[in-house]
Order: C-alpha cells, then sequence, then structure tokens
C-alpha cells in the first residue's frame, strides 16, 4: 500500500462524527467523518473593540477526513471564508463543555 488513501488508518475504533455545515450562502450540508482538520496559510488576529477579537486566515482549508470500506478518505475539502458554521451533531444538540 503506497498512497495515504490506502493505508488503514488509525481512527479504525472511533465511531464517526456526524457535523452539520452551514455554508455562507445558507445551504446547510451534513458530512459523516472521523476526523476534521484545519490547515491555515495565514492567520490574521485584530481587536475590535470591547474585548472582542475577530480573525482571518487566508487560503485555509477545513478537511473532514473518515475510513470508508477499510480506506482513509477525504471527504470534504473547502475554504474556510466559504463556511459560516460547522456543528458536531452526532447525539443532537450539545451544549457547551459537554453538559446536556
Amino acid at each position: 500500500m503506497s498512497s495515504s488513501s490506502q493505508t488503514p488508518s488509525f481512527f479504525a475504533d472511533v465511531p464517526p462524527q456526524v457535523y452539520e455545515i452551514t455554508w455562507q450562502t445558507g445551504h446547510v450540508e451534513t458530512v459523516i467523518a472521523h476526523q476534521v482538520t484545519h490547515d491555515a496559510l495565514k492567520v490574521r488576529v485584530a481587536a475590535i473593540g470591547e474585548g472582542a477579537f475577530a480573525s482571518n486566515s487566508e487560503g485555509a482549508r477545513i478537511k473532514f477526513h473518515a475510513e470508508v470500506d477499510g480506506l482513509w478518505t477525504l471527504q470534504l475539502s473547502a475554504f474556510e471564508a466559504d463556511i459560516r458554521t460547522i456543528r458536531n451533531v452526532t447525539r443532537g444538540e450539545q451544549a457547551p463543555g459537554g453538559a446536556r
């Protein structure tokens, strides 16, 4: 097995998670993945007043990976700027900090 897409993942025993993605256009999509990664190339952080901060990642992609039929597979790759929100909805609506 020479390519990384054919290499068995070490996430095999981790159950997949269900993510709800809301795009900047308002479209809502569901993705099932074992892992989500972020590869910011450049991040700028600025204070915008009243203790709030904003960040801007140029060229950053968010990638959703899953093991499908024994193969590590890229499920979705999108520019961070195109995504409004990502929520883990595996167990329904979840409160911050794991409280229910």
